[in-house]
């Protein structure tokens, strides 16, 4: 049986080594910074460089503390809520900011990303859907 979906926008992705990169704002108040974020379905949270939170002017050390474990090791990094654009759509989630500087990734997980929008991927035309998530 055939199903039918509508999304509101869809985002043409360049082939990238690290996988999907999606445009995104990260804002708190007035201040604002745009970046690539990875979509990573296996990431719990999203997690992001530290330098985009002191871009913000945030104090990256006030949040919460919490410790991450990968099969590359582990991480520290501190939750804070902010507000998410992406794509032309926007939302408040609570994301993590690495503690040390020297991690350099950014990825969009499960909390605070995937579960705000209902997404399709077409990975052999580099097709990504989103819309807001409604129940």
């Amino acid at each position: 049986m055939p199903v039918s979906l509508a999304f509101e926008a869809a985002h043409h992705y360049a082939e990238a080594p690290d996988g999907i990169e999606v445009p995104i704002t990260l804002c708190m108040g007035r201040q604002s910074v745009e970046l690539l974020a990875t979509l990573d379905t296996g990431a719990a949270h999203c997690i992001f460089e530290r330098k985009y939170a002191e871009m913000l002017g945030m104090d990256v050390d006030s949040g919460r503390l919490q410790r991450f474990r990968t099969v590359a090791g582990s991480f520290a990094a501190y939750q804070h809520e902010i507000t998410i654009q992406t794509l032309g759509i926007e939302f408040s989630a609570a994301v993590f900011f690495a503690q040390d500087s020297i991690f350099n990734r950014n990825f969009l997980g499960r909390s605070g990303w995937l579960d705000r929008l209902r997404i399709a991927i077409v990975d052999y035309d580099r097709l990504l859907f989103v819309s807001p998530y409604q129940s």
